[in-house]
């Protein structure tokens, strides 16, 4: 039917008020003010699907919906309605978001979508630097974490073995008192006591000799001290194989200890400086590695030199040999890079830094080094908070190790000449050389050298247990089963049994000494790391000159007078371990006195 048929039918005003609220729009153009008695729509019938101009014909509808005549459907007005719910019911297009200020817009009709330009993408953030400090200021960059970024590369290659041919050095120095003092004893018709202060004097003055050096490491450098101490070592270990007289001898000696006892400390303070976190026990390994090495190699040299006629004389020279290698070697060194922060050497240590990335081919960082604390470390701050409680366990645990790892290797020996247990059926253990002297036999030294090669599986299960079960386990483990053997050497079954014994009190003891100095450089800051390290060392060397000392003195009168000793030693060493708290495996090195502060506020915040 056309649009203007007798039953066209319009929506009425109630249905365009209803339709304009769901729009939300104001009164259209032309529409009037509805009448209240009109009527509406049946609820969910459109008016627009009830306009005979949709479909030109006449739309049934329900009752109660009014019907307009074709008359009045062709009116304005009623034109205009239809128009309007056109409007209504064709859905416009959303409103377009508002272009950025001072954009030029076209002029548009309405509903019709404005065209805006594509909002510019922000320029993408510069790469991260992988050295950058955290700290305000982002071109600074600090020390430990480009340690941590190069890794393990040449240059560590290079640091660990020339600290490790100075380890081998020490070792074969304080091996050489075990070796020779037989031989001095016959020459120069020495007393027990006399005999016993020639290992003693050297544990003596390895203890100053730590001591200061390691203040000096932190006033003057690492570089240096090592340098100065590697000169005396040579010159006096040469010196003392032309001793004339038994105090002269011993004078050397003592000046041996002293450069010895400088020397180590530093090289492991250095070697822990220089290498990254994960790294670092197993570098204490290498160093321990090399010690064992030195220590066989004074027994292969004393198997083939000691039966000559002054054949003790050849033996100091032939130790002197490794001395020599160092200090040669040490001549292309670098100095710390932590060491140079803390003292505002930032030109010098941005060299050895530009030189370690070269050799491990890292990128080199740009930016600024951050330097801070031009300052070095002083003996009271050792004693002084935060350090005060770690410092005294560490203390006593240098003393209890020192005297039980130099102990056992002159106890083993004492052992065998004593026929402990029945320990010389394996071994014949008595022999007087050409000039009358009782001296050690080829067994015995053959002997001591798997003494000496017991140590590594010690140093191996320390460093493993450290970097798994942590440092604090580790320590448990080998201080308490080393205290469960000991006590088992003072009940004598068979010879089988105690050697058995005696291996596992020196895997133990080795254990123990591993973890212990790679827990002592960690928890000390840089700036005072060498002074603390070589205090502990230095008074643990006391420890070392009483294990000795004791050990050769009471042998004239019972065996088991020095195992008692050992006994009480490993009981002060079990009641201290049970107090540390402090756990290290993981940590970044602390260089100055702001990061541990900060590290001290975060534990006690965690």
């Amino acid at each position: 039917m056309a649009e203007g048929g007798p039953h066209a039918v319009v929506p009425t005003n109630l249905e365009l008020i209803r339709l304009r609220q769901r729009r939300g729009t104001q009164a259209f153009e032309g529409e009037e003010t509805p009448s209240p008695d009109v009527g509406a729509a049946p609820a969910g019938v459109s008016p627009l699907d009830t306009l005979s101009e949709r479909s030109g014909v006449s739309t049934p509808v329900s009752e109660g919906t009014q019907y307009i005549s074709s008359t009045a459907a062709n009116s304005p007005h009623t034109v205009l309605q239809r128009a309007a719910i056109r409007n209504l019911y064709t859905t416009p297009p959303e409103t377009p978001p508002q272009p950025p200020q001072g954009t030029a817009i076209r002029e548009s009709r309405p509903f019709e979508e404005v065209e805006t330009p594509p909002p510019s993408s922000p320029p993408p953030p510069p790469p991260p630097n992988p050295y950058k400090k955290e700290i305000d200021d982002e071109d600074m960059f600090e020390v430990n974490t480009v340690i941590e970024k190069t890794g393990w590369g040449w240059y560590q290659y290079n640091v660990v073995f020339v600290m490790g041919i100075m380890s081998f050095a020490d070792a074969a120095e304080v091996w050489l008192a075990t070796i020779i003092l037989q031989n001095l004893k016959c020459e120069w018709n020495l007393t027990s006591l006399e005999k016993a202060l020639i290992p003693a004097i050297v544990y003596f003055f390895y203890a100053i000799g730590s001591i200061i050096s390691g203040k000096l490491a932190d006033k003057f450098g690492r570089f240096p001290v090592m340098i100065v101490n590697g000169y005396l070592l040579v010159l006096s270990a040469v010196a003392s194989a032309f001793a004339p007289s038994y105090y002269f001898f011993l004078c050397c000696r003592g000046v041996t200890g002293f450069c010895i006892g400088g020397s180590y400390g530093c090289s492991v303070v250095y070697s822990s400086e220089m290498v990254p976190a994960k790294k670092r026990s197993w570098n204490m390994c290498i160093l321990e590695f090399f010690w064992t090495v030195g220590s066989v190699y004074e027994c292969v040299i004393a198997f083939w030199v000691m039966d000559l006629e002054g054949g003790w004389r050849y033996q100091i020279l032939l130790t002197a040999v490794p001395c020599a290698i160092m200090l040669f070697l040490l001549h292309f060194m670098d100095e710390s890079p932590r060491y140079l922060v803390i003292h505002g050497e930032r030109e010098k240590a941005m060299r050895v830094i530009e030189k370690i990335c070269q050799q491990n081919q890292a990128e080199v960082p740009t930016g600024t080094l951050y330097c801070s604390d031009v300052r070095s470390g002083e003996y009271g701050e050792i004693w002084t908070k935060p350090h005060t409680s770690g410092s005294i366990q560490i203390t006593i645990h240098y003393i209890c190790n020192m005297f039980l790892v130099f102990g056992i290797t002159m106890l083993v020996v004492d052992m065998m000449a004593d026929n402990y247990c029945y320990m010389e059926a394996f071994f014949e253990t008595t022999y007087i050389n050409a000039w009358g002297c009782k001296v050690y036999t080829k067994a015995e030294y053959l002997f001591l050298i798997v003494v000496a090669l017991a140590f590594v599986p010690g140093f191996i299960i320390g460093t493993v247990g450290a970097e798994t079960v942590g440092r604090r386990w580790t320590f448990i483990s080998a201080i308490y089963l080393g205290a469960a053997f000991t006590v088992l050497l003072l009940i004598c079954m068979n010879a089988v049994l105690t050697y058995v014994e005696v291996f596992g009190a020196i895997v133990c003891y080795s254990a123990y000494n591993e973890v212990l100095w790679i827990y002592a450089p960690e928890f000390y800051p840089t700036y005072m790391r060498g002074t603390a390290v070589g205090v502990q060392n230095g008074i643990g060397k006391l420890g070392a000159a009483a294990g000795t000392f004791l050990t050769e003195y009471l042998d004239d009168y019972d065996i088991k007078y020095s195992l008692y000793c050992f006994v009480v030693v490993q009981a002060v060493a079990c009641l201290t371990i049970l107090f540390m708290k402090r756990e290290t495996r993981g940590e970044q090195l602390i260089d100055t006195r702001v990061n541990e502060l900060t590290y001290i506020n975060e534990q006690h915040q965690s």
